[in-house]
């Protein structure tokens, strides 16, 4: 059970069921939510499948539904009685094991592709064949890894490729959010994706202006941070 079409197959059939009645409004609020987190995308738009991908992928693992679990294990507890154990042990695999971060690709290696985790500092070797086409050393990606067994890890479908003029301007900016954020910046992440966004849309794009500390978009993130806790006098 481990062949991502396979894999692919069951997670498209929780967001099937969460895009049928009595379900589909806490899948569309969740698509607001995403939208006001990682920017605006519409139907027919170049970028729109990349950025449904993405979403699905946030929405089964990352968002948290009022229930208190996200979607995925919302589904397996209310689906998860009337399937097969091999797949509700796929579902359980999932949910236990997933990575989302900003990895730089190095294909140094030809059995396999090595991610370095840039946010977290981690590096996880994956098998080369399982890497989209295209993907270069040093491309950077915003992507999420998953174990659905004991063997290594994949790719989820869900993957956005930041520019490549665009490479050291990002690392930098992580390394300024690291200090901003008094640690491993995960938040920056979705704004990461919303400067992406404004590159694809932009007619003549400039690194500093968008991926830059002093970007509009950086600044939101700052504001946004917890306020440093006051310190109490000796």
């Amino acid at each position: 059970m481990h062949d991502p079409h396979e894999l692919w197959t069951l997670l498209d059939r929780v967001v099937t069921w969460f895009g049928e009645p009595p379900h589909q409004a806490r899948l569309a609020e969740a698509l607001a939510a995403y939208q006001q987190r990682t920017g605006e995308f519409e139907a027919g738009r170049p970028c729109y499948e990349e950025r449904v991908r993405l979403f699905h992928d946030w929405f089964l693992f990352d968002h948290v539904l009022p229930t208190g679990r996200v979607a995925l294990a919302e589904y397996l507890r209310e689906v998860g009685p009337g399937l097969a154990e091999e797949q509700r042990a796929v579902y359980r695999g999932l949910l236990a094991a997933g990575h989302r971060s900003l990895f730089e690709v190095d294909r140094s290696r030809a059995a396999h592709l090595r991610l370095l985790d840039r946010i977290g500092g981690a590096a996880f070797d994956l098998p080369a064949g399982v890497a989209p086409p295209g993907l270069a050393t040093c491309d950077l990606l915003d992507a999420r890894l998953l174990r659905p067994g004991d063997g290594e890890p994949i790719l989820a479908r869900g993957l956005l490729v930041h520019p490549r003029l665009a490479h050291e301007a990002i690392l930098e900016l992580v390394e300024v959010a690291r200090g901003d954020a008094g640690g491993p910046p995960w938040e920056l992440l979705d704004v990461l994706a919303r400067m992406k966004l404004a590159w694809d849309r932009a007619d003549n794009p400039r690194i500093p202006a968008i991926y830059g500390p002093g970007s509009y978009l950086y600044r939101e993130f700052v504001r946004a941070l917890p306020a440093p806790e006051a310190t109490a006098p000796a």
